[in-house]
């Protein structure tokens, strides 16, 4: 039996794993389905079955015997997400800064970054599917909640996400986000400290969650705020502002019923400036708030100037 695929493997992914490879090369399937052709040996390397764990190193031969794009047995609907040209056009549009290494987008409202159960269009396939030479492989090295705006780092090459992987886990990043919350804080400046519970694997696990906030601007009704995280929890900001009582506007998860009277209105937390070193020189990007969102400022007196944070 012929393959019907062929790979010699580039520089840009030695050291990575097959399954990781195939999901940013090929196509992005679930973990349990690449298994599955693994385990068949519907994937060899240099001729030979190999497990998921493999990594891959320059020159390997890579031959894929299994029809990716027709078998129904392999490739469900769900994961079949084919981005539009107006998809495309949006989040070019909304790319604030690019080099050889990394993209920096002002992420829309409402735009998952990658697939899930229950979300068909997001970033990672636009970028992927849509322009097969400019964008064919990004790599997303950090998340933001699709209801979210704001700086979104995505990589080009896989030196540049194992950098920003490592600077997420070594917390040399530096991220700030702008919010406008319910009511007037009593602090206007300080820091929250939480155990936030997850549960992973089946077990509830608490982690120590930690944010530098400060008020800016404030109105009888609302506060905005300048908020650093220095750990990166999921929708931490958005748990530790609940927990206080003063819930952003827009939350519509981590709410009792009746405390937030904003529902309505699109979650009003913007990543808005990130900062990190490279070769011991500080890189500063800060992506503007939506029209949205400054409009919403406008309306209600909420005043700040952006230069000043």
């Amino acid at each position: 039996m012929e393959p019907r695929h062929i790979f010699k493997i580039e520089e840009d992914f030695e050291n990575i794993r097959i399954d990781k490879w195939f999901k940013k090369k090929i196509k992005l399937l679930p973990q349990s389905l690449i298994e599955r052709i693994l385990r068949k040996g519907k994937i060899l390397v240099n001729n030979k079955k190999i497990k998921s764990s493999y990594k891959i190193q320059i020159n390997d031969e890579i031959k894929i015997f299994a029809d990716i794009n027709n078998d129904e047995k392999i490739i469900k609907k769900k994961f079949s997400y084919l981005p539009s040209k107006k998809d495309y056009e949006i989040i070019e549009s909304n790319i604030i800064f690019e080099n050889d290494h990394y993209i920096i987008l002002n992420k829309p409202s409402n735009l998952a970054v990658q697939s899930g159960t229950k979300t068909g269009k997001n970033i990672f396939d636009i970028l992927k599917n849509y322009s097969d030479t400019k964008y064919s492989t990004p790599y997303l090295v950090h998340r933001l909640d699709a209801e979210t705006t704001g700086i979104l780092i995505i990589s080009k090459t896989h030196k540049s996400a194992k950098f920003f992987s490592e600077s997420f886990k070594d917390q040399t990043i530096k991220k700030s986000y702008l919010a406008i919350v319910e009511g007037v804080l009593n602090n206007k400046s300080g820091t929250l400290k939480n155990e936030l519970n997850y549960v992973e694997n089946n077990k509830e696990k608490k982690y120590l969650s930690i944010t530098n906030f400060k008020v800016i601007s404030e109105t009888k009704d609302y506060s905005l705020l300048f908020l650093n995280p220095e750990t990166g929890r999921k929708h931490q900001l958005r748990r530790q502002l609940s927990f206080i009582k003063h819930p952003i506007l827009g939350e519509k998860k981590y709410t009792n019923k009746g405390l937030n009277k904003s529902k309505e209105l699109n979650l009003m937390l913007h990543a808005y400036k990130v900062e990190f070193l490279i070769n011991s020189k500080k890189i500063i990007h800060i992506a503007e708030p939506s029209l949205y969102f400054k409009n919403f400022c406008k309306d209600n007196k909420l005043t700040y100037e952006l230069n000043n944070l």
